[in-house]
């Protein structure tokens, strides 16, 4: 077996031929025995440096814009509860934009709502309680937007000064407030919720400062359809719980004779605006002539359709809830 070579036995006029332009690994020059050997590499073309880090960024962009998407889709592939949890849509959109967060209805109530600690809150015009109406004006404003507004104006919107600019107002405008500091305007992003050519609500969000983006667009667009199937859901939901309750009000009455029709209309007389109240049955058949056999039948149907909720009061007599208001209908004919 031939002996390795040594670096004494490498012509350097060779050696610096080989390494001009290459580097070899510490590795390699270990087993020929070099010891000091100075790898010099070419450099990089810098136009492929500049290809290589925007091919990057533009890859790091898109992962983030999928992770922030699969954010908001998980709340319909995990919501495996029968109530809408609006507001947990508009805690994702807040935390996805650092922005606040608004699902308004279409009559303008606030359906869901989320504060960023970022963001300074906008307290003109709107509500941020669920179940509370924000101003009718406004809310014209926002159904008369057919596609997403982003970057739009306060002013525009109908807002004051001082809000859309964030500030109070002195001499000459300047933006200026109590400790000196510059205030920054709002960014605002308005997009309408349709499902199926239906206008159904309105997403709005706001932030400080930072413009919204093309991906923030995308998302709050992604967002405003999530949204909308959630309306949908709901939509249906109450629908068809409104065709029940109807076809067991209509169930009662095939069965219900009309002394026990007249009974009923009777019971409900005595009821508060609430349809709460007690009931005493003795005495209710003195007054309208009716029997009390045909008042106990009746109210013991009511309750075995689940249209009334009955509890023995002893003498005072029975304590009846109506379950299901649209039992109220036989009093119309």
């Amino acid at each position: 077996m031939p002996a390795l070579m040594s670096s004494a036995d490498i012509p350097k006029s060779r050696l610096s031929q080989k390494t001009e332009n290459t580097a070899l690994p510490k590795s390699l020059c270990a087993i020929v025995g070099i010891e000091e050997f100075v790898m010099t590499a070419a450099p990089p073309l810098l136009g492929d440096s500049v290809q290589i880090t925007e091919s990057y960024e533009d890859n790091m962009a898109g992962i983030s814009l999928l992770d922030r998407t699969r954010r908001i889709g998980s709340l319909l592939h995990n919501n495996v509860s029968s109530k809408v949890a609006f507001t947990d849509i508009c805690t994702v959109v807040s935390d996805t934009l650092s922005s606040d967060a608004l699902v308004i209805s279409r009559r303008g109530k606030v359906l869901g709502a989320c504060e960023n600690g970022s963001v300074e809150k906008i307290e003109e015009m709107l509500g941020y309680e669920v179940g509370n109406y924000i101003d009718n004006a406004l809310n014209d404003r926002f159904l008369s937007i057919l596609s997403t507004q982003e970057n739009a104006g306060l002013l525009a919107l109908g807002f004051s000064w001082k809000t859309a600019h964030g500030y109070e107002r002195r001499n000459r405008g300047e933006s200026v407030s109590d400790k000196g500091e510059k205030h920054v305007e709002y960014r605002v992003m308005i997009t309408p919720i349709f499902i199926g050519g239906e206008r159904l609500g309105t997403l709005f969000i706001y932030r400080n400062g930072e413009e919204y983006g093309i991906d923030d667009i995308i998302l709050s667009e992604y967002a405003a359809t999530v949204v909308g199937l959630e309306m949908m859901r709901s939509k249906k939901e109450e629908n068809d719980e409104s065709d029940r309750l109807e076809k067991t009000v209509n169930g009662v009455l095939e069965v219900t004779s009309k002394s026990e029709t007249e009974s009923v209309r009777a019971v409900l007389s005595k009821l508060d605006e609430n349809g709460c109240g007690i009931v005493n049955l003795t005495r209710l058949s003195e007054e309208s002539g009716i029997s009390r056999t045909s008042l106990v039948n009746a109210v013991k149907k009511m309750a075995g359709a689940g249209i009334f909720e009955t509890r023995s009061r002893g003498v005072r007599g029975t304590e009846i809830k109506v379950i299901n208001e649209l039992i109220y209908s036989i009093t119309e004919g």
